[in-house]
């Protein structure tokens, strides 16, 4: 995970959106994606903002932006409904209205082959998600895979949002216990809460409680979001 972690590095010493989306650019590049973007959507009925950052080729982005894809897309839908990363594959299985097939259709016509989306949730309603695409065929989408360009994704959206001029005061994620932040600290490193307890000597019910603990005080719905949120403002 060394690698990963250099990344995070990178990441925290962005200063513009522009270089996070650069930072991000050339992750995911090595995992086969040309094409990546982190949106931020304002509400649940709202239509998507303008992007964070947005690595697309330029005729991608004038199709899309002339037929009003992004608006449209099935991606955006799923991605309001959960928490988990998806790929392309698991949306264009599901049910989909004509319009949200449309814009499926089109994207493969163009040549996009697969994509991966990573929605971001806050309990105060917050929204955005994190996406790439690419456009080859022999993709690695194993668990380990998915796990990297996962963190990848929280990691630039975190620090994207760290920097944005709208985010409120105050959301420095200060007021972590000593033992809430190890605990943290070895759920980035994989620990399941069984290892986690045997290196603390508590239990894992212990560590559960300290993990969610800080889950909750860093505003995270999820244990790999919470983990972001500290590495990318480099306390983690």
């Amino acid at each position: 995970m060394r690698d990963l972690g250099d990344y995070a590095q990178h990441i925290t010493a962005c200063a513009t959106l522009e270089g996070v989306g650069e930072v991000f650019r050339r992750e995911v590049a090595r995992h086969g994606y040309v094409s990546s973007m982190c949106r931020l959507v304002a509400s649940a009925d709202s239509q998507p903002l303008r992007p964070l950052f947005r690595n697309w080729p330029e005729s991608w982005k004038k199709l899309s932006d002339a037929r009003g894809l992004g608006a449209r897309s099935p991606v955006l839908q799923r991605a309001r409904q959960t928490l988990l990363p998806f790929t392309w594959t698991d949306v264009a299985g599901s049910h989909l209205t004509a319009g949200e097939r449309e814009v499926l259709t089109i994207a493969y016509a163009w040549g996009w082959t697969e994509g991966v989306v990573v929605p971001v949730h806050r309990p105060d309603g917050y929204f955005a998600y994190v996406g790439m695409a690419s456009r080859e065929r022999d993709l690695d989408l194993g668990t380990d895979a998915r796990m990297r360009l996962h963190l990848a994704a929280l990691l630039a959206h975190e620090r994207c949002h760290a920097l944005r001029a709208t985010a409120p005061p105050g959301e420095r994620p200060f007021g972590l216990s000593p033992r809430e932040r190890e605990c943290l600290r070895w759920v980035a490193a994989g620990k399941s809460d069984w290892e986690i307890g045997m290196i603390l000597k508590v239990s894992a019910a212990t560590v559960r409680f300290h993990v969610d603990g800080a889950r909750r005080k860093l505003g995270a719905h999820t244990r790999p979001q919470a983990v972001a949120i500290l590495a990318a403002r480099g306390l983690l």
